[in-house]
C-alpha cells in the first residue's frame, strides 16, 4: 500500500511538472503572437499612409498635370480627383474660433453644455438656474464645441461659395483625394 501512494504522489508530480512546461509554453506562444500582431499592424500603418501618399498627393498632382479631373479605364473602373474637407478647432484657438463664428453668424453651430452635480434628494434645486446655483455654492462646469461634421460641412460649404475663412483659427484645411470605383 505505502509503495502505491509513493508512486501516486510521483505520479501526480510530474502531471504538476507537465503542465507547469506546458504553462510557460503556452505563455511563449501568446508573447510571440502579440509581437507578430504588433509587426503586422505597424505594416499596415505603413501601407494606409502610403496609399494615402498616392490618394492625396500622387494621383492629384498627376492628374493637374494632364489637366484632368477623373479618367475611365479600360476595365471599367472610374478614377475621380476631388476635393476633401478637415477641420478641427484646437483647444488654444477655441474662444477665438468661437467669437469668430458668433460674429459673423455662425454661432448655432456652437453646441453649449452645461451640467450641475447634486447629491442626494437635491432634485428641487436641480431644476433651478444656473446662476441661482452658482450664487448657492454649487460647483457647475459648461462646455461648448462645434461637431466636426457640422465643421468639416461649413467648411466645404463655404469654400465651395468661394468664401474665405480663417483657416488656421478653424484648424480647417482642403486637399484633394482620389477615389477609385469599380
Amino acid at each position: 500500500m505505502n509503495n502505491l501512494l509513493k508512486q501516486m504522489q510521483q505520479d501526480a508530480g510530474s502531471t504538476a511538472h507537465d503542465n507547469m512546461g506546458k504553462i510557460g509554453s503556452v505563455a511563449n506562444d501568446i508573447a510571440d503572437t502579440d509581437q507578430e500582431i504588433s509587426n503586422i499592424e505597424e505594416q499596415l500603418k505603413k501601407k494606409k499612409d502610403y496609399k494615402k501618399h498616392l490618394s492625396e498627393n500622387v494621383l492629384p498632382n498627376l492628374f493637374a498635370e494632364v489637366g484632368l479631373s477623373e479618367l475611365k479605364l479600360a476595365d471599367g473602373r472610374l478614377i475621380k480627383v476631388g476635393n476633401y474637407y478637415g477641420a478641427s478647432i484646437k483647444e488654444d484657438k477655441k474662444q477665438p474660433a468661437f467669437t469668430w463664428l458668433r460674429d459673423n453668424g455662425f454661432g448655432d453651430m456652437i453646441k453649449n453644455q452645461v451640467s450641475c452635480s447634486f447629491g442626494r434628494n437635491e432634485d428641487e434645486k436641480a431644476r433651478g438656474l444656473i446662476d441661482t446655483l452658482n450664487e448657492q455654492g454649487y460647483q457647475s462646469s459648461q462646455r461648448e464645441w462645434v461637431e466636426p461634421s457640422t465643421l468639416r460641412a461649413f467648411i466645404r460649404e463655404q469654400h465651395e461659395a468661394g468664401r474665405q475663412l480663417p483657416m488656421d483659427l478653424l484648424g480647417a484645411y482642403v486637399g484633394q483625394k482620389t477615389t477609385i470605383k469599380n
